[in-house]
């Protein structure tokens, strides 16, 4: 059908138009639809209508395949519970259903989808990609859409109208999928999912909220270790190296599949990139293989959501802090110095929507390769230059300091303690030590103290930070400085309980000494010092010396602190063992029982200095009935399990002594004492940390009652036992390699002892 019009200048003539796909016009109009689909054209003159020319979008039937992905994604590893999520998806009659994959920028949201989308483009058409980081781009790629399945729409109708069409044909189909990536604002996306009564929308974005009543929600999170090197290795081959490689750039596909196409294309091993990551960070982020998209490098990608986020300086910055943290568990706390908690709170939500960080309760977890990225100096980078960076790394410092509970030395404090431990050690790890402010000395300081009293398995790890505290403390105080000092002493702690005791001993002297003539004898870290030498001499079999620091230290505890002081007891302990070990075990077992009764009436059953001196008491019941003679040549033993010398000719003089000792006759310990050892050491563990060395005594208190028990029942408890305490100390403590090689010596000397040589001769009890 058609009508004509006339557009003539100055010309009221009316127009009319009759037929069901007519149209009718008139003046400076020069284009016309009607509702059925006819399109009319004004060329100068001529009057023309085209009914065929542009259809109405219900009209049109979609070919059976029409397929626009940007990849099909062949490279493709995981991902099958994402996909189970997807494949599993029910459909509700008269309502579109919509997925939206979300997740960190370059977690392979796009590659997941590209993967799904190819694999149901035979029982969906068409199955369409749309570019969706903005309106305009969203409005273009409608029009793609409509334009391949009307080609004479691109000359007849506007870029609007072509997006209008689209949405017309999406609302009026069913089968179709649609994949619209890197949503950046879901209000962007709405209003065309809104129109959608059938169908199937797959979204991808970095946001992780704004979705509800929008879009069902499936987030993305990095790849397992074997599929990172899977990955890997589809790209580069075989490499032995590649699982530290993947570890170190924390399983992310994209990373991974960049330095895989890297060390392809140079032909380099993992081992060689592992190399040149450390040394030159801001090239390798920047690296991408050749004729590669630049700006889907790691350093990119979130370069524009940083750009996106730094409207409000304080999330970037917030960002930048993080970086100096372990990754997982970190407190909110420790930005609440940053400003008032609401300004904190929209900072870390933003963060949070945009992936770049994950909150869990009252903690924040990063993805560690953000942080390696975060921590780099870039002056190409406008939110990583180096003044950027260095504040970013002072305010973690001082932030960590200030979250440090006043003592850390009490078990109510030590769980805070613990969940800043990784923290520290990460800040020490990634912080270069000549940046260490008097804050972070303090910080490394009081950390090792917290380890060095709460588990012996941390004792190789708090003399790493201590070592750098003390190196600190000189370059900020000066040698002599009590600062100083009080770490060195500490140091000496830590060498002495890692059994280095030919080391240890001439340190704990000399620091002893230090302490006598800069601070004096009535000085707490004096008497710190004091405590640590009579242990030491403990260890070297010198009971006398022992004796003797431990009464000055107890003297020195009575002058500084007062007779109830927790160190005094402590002092009051190392007493009454210094007088055992000199074989007045009369009067070591009057100190004892005066000292428990004392320790439970001013400190109560359950302070740590209590559950010592009742794990020494539990022990020396028992080992005081043993004769000194064999202790003292113990110390030799453990001097050759430290150095590595001969243990079976020093465990020889051992069984020497024993064969020349008169048979001691000893008590058997009664069921109510094991019961008694059994509390006491649940105590510990419910109290201190499994670690603890008092929790160690206990162990070694209860293996002592077992044994002395003389009951095959109680076997089985002390081999668990046993291997519980091994456990506690961990594979890497220099003691477990000490004791266990002490072990093997005892079987190979075992061979040679005559059969029935035995240390005591037991008695039943009356």
């Amino acid at each position: 059908m058609s009508a004509p019009f006339d557009n003539r200048l100055g010309t009221q003539a009316p127009v009319t138009a009759s037929g069901s796909s007519a149209i009718a016009a008139g003046r400076d109009i020069t284009q016309a639809q009607s509702g059925a689909g006819s399109f009319a054209l004004n060329i100068e003159k001529a009057d023309l209508v085209f009914p065929e020319a542009c259809p109405s979008a219900e009209s049109v039937d979609c070919p059976s395949v029409l397929t626009s992905l940007p990849t099909r994604a062949a490279l493709f590893v995981g991902r099958n519970d994402e996909l189970d999520v997807l494949n599993g998806a029910s459909v509700t009659p008269g309502q579109a259903s919509v997925h939206v994959l979300h997740g960190l920028g370059g977690i392979g949201k796009s590659t997941l989808a590209a993967r799904w989308a190819a694999e149901h483009s035979k029982s969906h058409a068409p199955v369409w990609w749309i570019t969706a980081n903005s309106r305009a781009a969203i409005e273009d790629g409608l029009a793609d859409l409509a334009t391949a399945l009307q080609p004479s729409l691109r000359k007849l109708l506007l870029p609007e109208q072509l997006g209008e069409w689209g949405r017309q044909w999406l609302a009026t189909h069913t089968g179709w999928l649609l994949v619209l990536d890197n949503v950046l604002n879901p209000a962007d996306v709405e209003p065309l999912l809104s129109r959608a009564n059938t169908g199937r929308f797959l979204i991808t974005s970095r946001l992780s909220t704004g979705w509800q009543g929008i879009a069902e929600p499936v987030t993305l999170d990095v790849l397992s270790r074997e599929e990172a090197v899977d990955l890997f290795t589809r790209i580069r081959g075989e490499d032995p190296d590649a699982g530290e490689l993947c570890e170190e750039l924390g399983h992310l596909p994209l990373a991974v599949a960049q330095a895989a196409a890297y060390c392809h294309e140079a032909d380099c091993p993992a081992r060689e990139y592992l190399r040149d990551l450390a040394a030159h960070p801001v090239s390798m982020y920047a690296e991408t293989e050749e004729g590669g998209d630049h700006e889907r490098t790691i350093a990119r990608i979130w370069h524009v959501t940083l750009d996106r986020l730094a409207q409000e300086p304080l999330t970037v910055r917030v960002l930048l802090i993080l970086a100096w943290y372990a990754s997982e568990g970190i407190p909110r706390a420790l930005l609440a110095p940053l400003g008032d908690p609401p300004t904190v709170r929209r900072a870390l939500r933003r963060l949070a929507a945009h992936s770049m960080i994950t909150l869990s309760g009252d903690t924040v977890t990063v993805h560690r390769l953000v942080q390696a990225v975060s921590r780099v100096e870039d002056n190409g980078d406008r939110h990583r230059k180096p003044e950027a960076i260095a504040a970013a790394r002072t305010t973690a410092m001082s932030a960590l300091a200030q979250a440090l509970p006043a003592d850390g030395k009490s078990p109510s404090e030590w769980p805070v303690m613990r969940a800043l431990l990784p923290h520290v050690e990460a800040l020490a790890g990634y912080a270069p030590p000549e940046t260490d402010t008097p804050e972070m000395a303090w910080l490394l300081t009081r950390t090792g103290d917290y380890m060095l009293g709460t588990n012996l398995k941390l004792a190789p790890r708090a003399l790493a930070l201590l070592q750098r505290a003390e190196a600190d403390c000189v370059r900020m105080y000066g040698h002599e400085s009590p600062e100083t000092i009080y770490v060195r002493v500490q140091l000496a702690s830590a060498t002495r309980m890692l059994f280095h005791i030919e080391k240890a001993r001439p340190v704990a002297e000399q620091v002893l000494a230090d302490c006598l003539r800069i601070l004096g004898t009535d000085h707490e870290v004096t008497i710190l010092a004091q405590m640590n030498a009579l242990k030491m001499a403990n260890l070297s079999g010198d009971g006398g010396k022992a004796l003797q620091l431990a009464e000055e230290a107890l003297a020195g505890c009575v002058r500084v602190l007062g007779d109830d002081a927790p160190r005094t007891f402590e002092a009051r302990t190392a007493v009454a063992m210094a007088v055992a070990e000199t074989g007045d075990l009369a009067r070591a077992k009057d100190m004892f029982d005066t000292l428990l009764a004392d320790c439970v009436r001013v400190l109560g059953e359950e302070h740590p200095e209590t559950l010592s001196v009742r794990s020494v008491v539990t022990a020396f019941v028992r080992h005081s009935f043993i004769p000194t003679g064999p202790m003292d040549a113990m110390s030799k033993v453990v001097a050759a399990a430290e150095n590595g010398t001969d243990l079976v000719t020093a465990l020889r003089e051992v069984v020497e002594q024993v064969r020349r000792m008169e048979p001691v006759e000893m008590a058997r310990a009664t069921e109510e004492e094991v019961a008694a050892a059994e509390r006491h050491l649940e105590t510990c563990l419910r109290v201190l940390d499994d670690g603890h060395a008092d929790t160690l005594a206990a162990r070694m208190a209860l293996l002592q009652t077992y044994a002395a028990t003389g009951d095959e029942r109680y076997t089985e408890r002390a081999v668990r036992l046993f291997a519980e305490t091994f456990t506690a100390l961990g594979e890497d403590h220099p003691m477990t390699g000490m004791v266990l090689g002490i072990f093997q010596a005892l079987l190979t000397l075992a061979e040679e002892m005559p059969k029935g040589i035995g240390l005591v001769r037991t008695k039943d009890p009356d």
